[in-house]
C-alpha cells in the first residue's frame, strides 16, 4: 500500500487513511484504531517488494545463513547490518569444533600440571606461571564460546537485544 501525504484544513500532516502523522516518524503508519493492537515487545511486520533477481539472491543468502524462513533471513540481515556478528551453519559447525578442541586443550593442560606436581615433568617457575594462566583463562574462554553457541541456537535474539541496548545507550549517553 502506498501512503499519500495529505494535509487537513489546519495544515496537519495526515496519512492516506486520515490518521495524524508523527513528525518524528519518517514512515507513515496506520492509525492505532485499525488492525491488530501494537505492542513494542511483540515486534512489527516489515515487508518489501523485491525484483525476481534480488529475491533469488536473498533466498540464496537465507540458505547460506541457515535461515529457516525468509523472516529469519531478514532478521539475520538486520542484525548483520547493525554490526552484530551473525553465523552461518558452517560457522556454527566450526565453533562446535573449536569448543571440542578447547576442551581437549584444557584436559592436556591439566595433565601437564598433574604430571609436574607428581615430579614426572619438572618445570621452572615461568612454565608454572604459564600453566597456571592457561588453567585460569581456558575456562573463561570456554564459557564465552558456550554462550555464543547457545545464543546461535536461540537465533541470536538475546545477544542482539543486549547489543542494541548498548548501541542506544552509546548514542544517548
Amino acid at each position: 500500500m502506498r501512503s499519500v501525504v495529505k494535509y487537513d484544513a489546519h495544515g496537519k500532516d495526515r496519512n492516506s487513511d486520515g490518521a495524524e502523522r508523527n513528525a518524528a516518524d519518517p514512515v507513515p503508519r496506520k492509525s492505532a484504531g485499525r488492525g491488530r493492537p501494537r505492542s513494542a515487545d511483540r515486534g512489527q511486520v516489515v515487508s518489501c517488494r523485491l525484483p525476481a533477481e534480488e529475491l533469488r539472491a536473498f533466498d540464496a543468502l537465507c540458505v547460506q545463513l541457515g535461515a529457516k524462513s525468509r523472516s529469519d533471513g531478514v532478521r539475520s540481515v538486520v542484525r548483520m547490518a547493525s554490526g552484530f556478528l551473525e553465523f552461518s551453519r558452517e560457522d556454527s559447525a566450526r565453533l562446535e569444533e573449536i569448543r571440542y578442541e578447547l576442551a581437549k586443550i584444557g584436559t592436556n593442560v591439566n595433565q601437564i600440571a598433574l604430571a609436574a606436581n607428581r615430579g614426572r615433568a619438572p618445570m621452572v617457575r615461568a612454565q608454572w606461571a604459564t600453566v597456571g594462566e592457561l588453567r585460569r583463562s581456558l575456562p573463561v574462554v570456554a564459557r564465552v564460546l558456550n554462550q555464543i553457541i547457545a545464543e546461535r541456537r536461540r537465533q541470536g535474539v538475546a545477544l542482539f537485544l543486549k547489543f542494541a541496548e548498548g548501541q542506544q545507550g552509546a548514542r544517548h549517553g
